[in-house]
C-alpha cells in the first residue's frame, strides 16, 4: 500500500501541498492521506488518462481534519502512469502529481540461493566407425533380401538399420 499526503490550507486558505510524483504497485491501492490545516471546505479529485489503471475518475470531497482516500489499482493494470488533479476554492487553485503504476517485485526466497547450478552434460562423442558399420551392415541386409529368397535379409536390415539410427540419437553431442 503506497501512502502519500496532501496537505490543504498549510501556507495560505486554498492552498495545496501534493508530492511530486507517486508509484504504485499493480493491484494495490494508492492511499492519499489528506490534513487540513484550516478552514472545513471542498475539495475535489480526479484522474486525469487512468483509465486502463483504476475505475476511479472524479471524487468531491468535504474535508473537515483528516481523510484518507485509497484509489484502487487494477490487477490488471499494464505498467504506465496518469495524473491525479487536486482542486480546491471552486476551481481556483488546482495542483496535479504523476502516479507511475510498477508492476510487483517478485522476491526469489533465500532457498532458490542455495541451490547448485546445474553443470553441463558431457558430450558424447559419436562414433563414426560404429555408425558407418552398422549402415553399411544394413544396407548390405537390405540388397542380400533382395538376392536371396527368404524373410531373415529383410528383417535384418530394418534391425540393423534402427539400432544405427538409435545409437546416433543417444550420442549425439
Amino acid at each position: 500500500m503506497s501512502e502519500y499526503y496532501i496537505n490543504i490550507n498549510k501556507r495560505q486558505i486554498n492552498s495545496i501541498e501534493v508530492p511530486k510524483n507517486a508509484v504504485v504497485e499493480v493491484g494495490e491501492d494508492l492511499v492519499l492521506k489528506l490534513n487540513n490545516h484550516g478552514s472545513p471546505l471542498h475539495i475535489t479529485i480526479s484522474a486525469v488518462n487512468a483509465r486502463r489503471f483504476t475505475h476511479f475518475l472524479h471524487e468531491n470531497l468535504y474535508l473537515q481534519e483528516n481523510l484518507e482516500f485509497k484509489i484502487p489499482i487494477f490487477s490488471t493494470a499494464p505498467t504506465g502512469s496518469f495524473q491525479i488533479e487536486v482542486i480546491t476554492g471552486y476551481g481556483i487553485v488546482k495542483e496535479s502529481f504523476k502516479v507511475s503504476v510498477c508492476d510487483k517485485e517478485l522476491e526469489i526466497p533465500e532457498i532458490l540461493d542455495d541451490i547448485p547450478s546445474i553443470e553441463p552434460e558431457k558430450n558424447r562423442y559419436v562414433y563414426p566407425a560404429l555408425l558407418i558399420t552398422l549402415v553399411v551392415l544394413g544396407w548390405a541386409a537390405y540388397i542380400a533380401g533382395y538376392l536371396y529368397y527368404g524373410n531373415v535379409p529383410g528383417f535384418a536390415s530394418v534391425i540393423i538399420l534402427t539400432l544405427a539410427v538409435l545409437v546416433a540419437w543417444r550420442c549425439r553431442p
